[in-house]
């Protein structure tokens, strides 16, 4: 097992993320091409992390979070609204240790709660890129594994995120 390196990044990555691009690839490679951007051009997303690196993350399609469509509070609402909104949010939480291979940085998370229930106990990586620019820090996490999408096509997220005091 590779040495858990987060000591060493905790007081950059430590602090709260908010997301600021969501875009979805056909692919990897450097031919990858833009097919979506599934949370629009002013996506809703936030991470939270801990200095001990519990992370807490929630990405959210904007068009979906709002009173639903029936006017029904969410406990009452029809299962075909709630799910609707349901879908159009993922978020997951639990303990992230960071790793250096030879393609930069990851981290896995061992996830504790999670919006999909087949997730819970298991290991989320993400590829991190981390920098500093104009006074602002910024990170690009992209998963190790491709994601299925809605319509069932799998893709790859690229996802850009601002540092906020």
């Amino acid at each position: 097992m590779p040495e858990n390196i987060w000591p060493d990044y905790c007081d950059k990555l430590a602090g709260g993320w908010k997301c600021i691009t969501y875009k979805l690839f056909d692919g990897s490679g450097t031919d990858k091409k833009l097919i979506a951007k599934p949370h629009g051009d002013e996506p809703l997303g936030r991470v939270l992390i801990s200095h001990n690196g519990y992370l807490s993350a929630h990405v959210a399609r904007r068009d979906r979070m709002g009173a639903l469509p029936s006017g029904k509070p969410w406990q009452l609402g029809e299962d075909k609204e709630v799910a609707y909104v349901g879908r159009g949010l993922s978020m997951y939480c639990g303990y992230l240790e960071l790793f250096r291979d030879d393609e930069g940085l990851y981290w896995q998370t061992t996830v504790e709660v999670c919006s999909d229930p087949s997730r819970i106990g298991g290991k989320e990586e993400r590829r991190a890129e981390y920098w500093e620019e104009s006074g602002k820090a910024f990170m690009v996490l992209q998963p190790k594994q491709d994601m299925v999408t809605e319509d069932g096509k799998r893709t790859r997220a690229v996802i850009k995120w601002e540092k906020f005091e």
